[in-house]
């Protein structure tokens, strides 16, 4: 059986980031902070607007003008093949499961971003002017990752799926279909999981879009956790290398993360803070901590560190 830890991790991220803000966001629960875009934010500018349509080029450019990939890398490094050993799936049925369970997470991490802005900040607390710079963000966090890894793909990668296929030609569906099997690098699913996990936590954690506190805080946990369990099931399902699933999280969270906080969010109200991971404070206890996926052999999930 394959042993692997992304539950205990993801439940472990939940207790802690729950612990640590649950007392200060119920200090602060009355009365309830509103909604509206903060005047030190810089707002949406045109430079952004620019690079958003470049890269939105780039994308289109990759999915469907550049050749399919041919086959120029083969094999793992580093630590892929001891994790590939320890998570992948033994029977096809159980690979194609997690690969349709991490088509779920994608769909949905990508959308959730989205019906924030619509309907949470322009529907529910009514502020259209949050909700076009949110839109707005999210369209430059998702062009800027979908770009860089539909470009990636390109470099021709050889899936780890292959070996599979290579001894069993009903190993996976996608044997025999070169152009699948040469876009392991990198993980696009991991990729836009980790857009949109970023931009949850950058949103939730510098608005109060549920109100503040451990509501928003523990929708940013739940997104890193899923999209470090789309990651993992990339590996499980034998669709990526495990170095291909580290470069997916490490754009993926700049892009939805990093962007957003050092273009906007880092000015006014705690300017010098800027972090690209997901950061958290609590007043009342005086815990600092960042909150990080986390992969490894036999460990996938997310990961709470701070000073106490």
């Amino acid at each position: 059986m394959c042993r692997y830890s992304l539950p205990r991790g993801v439940r472990a991220a939940f207790a802690l980031g729950f612990a640590v803000l649950l007392a200060p966001s119920r200090a602060g629960a009355d009365p309830a902070p509103t909604v509206e875009w903060n005047p030190a934010w810089p707002k949406f500018r045109p430079a952004e607007v620019a690079v958003t349509g470049a890269m939105t080029l780039q994308l289109a450019s990759a999915l469907f003008l550049y050749p399919q990939p041919k086959r120029n890398w083969e094999g793992g490094i580093l630590f892929d093949d001891p994790v590939r050993n320890v998570l992948r799936l033994h029977t096809r049925s159980a690979r194609e499961s997690a690969s349709r369970s991490s088509d779920v997470i994608y769909y949905a991490l990508a959308a959730y971003p989205i019906l924030d802005a619509t309907l949470v900040a322009g529907v529910v607390h009514g502020s259209s002017e949050v909700m076009v710079q949110l839109l707005a963000m999210d369209l430059e966090a998702f062009a800027f990752s979908g770009a860089i890894a539909l470009t990636a793909e390109k470099l021709g990668r050889v899936r780890p799926e292959d070996r599979g296929c290579q001894s069993d030609p009903h190993y996976s569906k996608d044997c025999g279909n070169d152009a699948q099997l040469n876009s392991s690098f990198m993980s696009g699913h991991t990729t836009m999981a980790f857009t949109g996990a970023g931009l949850i936590c950058a949103h939730h954690l510098h608005l109060p879009l549920y109100g503040g506190g451990a509501p928003d805080t523990l929708t940013c946990v739940a997104a890193l956790g899923a999209a470090s369990a789309a990651g993992a099931m990339r590996v499980m399902a034998d669709k990526h290398y495990s170095t291909d699933v580290l470069l997916g999280m490490s754009v993926g969270l700049f892009s939805g993360y990093g962007l957003p906080a050092l273009l906007h969010y880092r000015h006014g109200g705690g300017a010098g803070q800027a972090s690209l991971l997901p950061a958290f404070h609590s007043v009342r206890t005086g815990v600092d901590a960042v909150l990080a996926p986390s992969f490894g052999p036999g460990v996938a999930g997310v990961t709470l560190v701070g000073t106490f």
